[in-house]
């Protein structure tokens, strides 16, 4: 089997995160693509909390869900602490079959520093770097459009605020909050439909508000 291991924060997980992985799949013909969500980077000191990692994981599960071929792996959460790349990847290589290629999927910015990476020639012995280029929106700066609260906002401001207390809640970022752009998919049409519909009662499209 061809199998990719695709780590990272995912905080937030957003669109470009999903073209990689299709990406990844299609390029490199991939039996299976393992997502990985790290408990905490050994890059990022602004990590987030450990009350939200199983948020986190949530939003992860429900991004890639349409994705064929991905699954998403608890290792580095369940495991707590660091993540380190080299641990997981030795865990699924020893995990799997003689006959077994291993992929790891990284992004650009990710691969300009590769070299400080924890027993990173033990670990290209293991697995094959694919590097893809950043995306336009990468996860900080889509948390940087939610703070700054940039112009090209939902005008629907009863939907906003719903959504924005949702986001407290569940530490998460809201799609409707960021630019309009191609690579976006905004729910807001059928977020505005379930609402309407007296049948329906649940979650959001987006998961993060509750239909009263």
């Amino acid at each position: 089997m061809r199998i990719g291991i695709f780590g990272g924060s995912f905080d937030p997980v957003h669109l470009g995160h999903i073209g990689i992985a299709r990406a990844a799949i299609a390029d490199l013909a991939l039996d299976k693509l393992i997502i990985v969500p790290a408990s905490v980077s050994p890059f990022k000191t602004n990590a987030a909390p450990k009350e939200g990692l199983w948020q986190r994981l949530e939003l992860v599960k429900a991004a890639f869900a349409p994705v064929e071929r991905t699954v998403v792996d608890l290792r580095e959460i369940e495991r707590g602490g660091v993540s380190y790349a080299i641990d997981t990847v030795s865990e699924i290589v020893s995990e799997g079959g003689r006959e077994d290629e291993y992929f790891f999927i990284v992004g650009e910015d990710a691969a300009v520093g590769l070299a400080k990476w924890k027993d990173i020639d033990k670990l290209k012995k293991l697995c094959t770097f694919k590097v893809y280029p950043r995306t336009k929106e990468s996860s900080s700066r889509i948390r940087e459009l939610f703070k700054q609260s940039k112009s090209t906002l939902n005008p629907d401001e009863k939907i906003v605020s719903a959504v924005r207390a949702g986001l407290v809640k569940r530490n998460g970022y809201c799609p409707c909050r960021l630019a309009k752009l191609p690579e976006f998919f905004c729910p807001c049409e059928e977020f505005m439909a379930q609402m309407a519909d007296p049948s329906f009662s649940g979650m959001c499209h987006c998961r993060l508000y509750l239909k009263p």
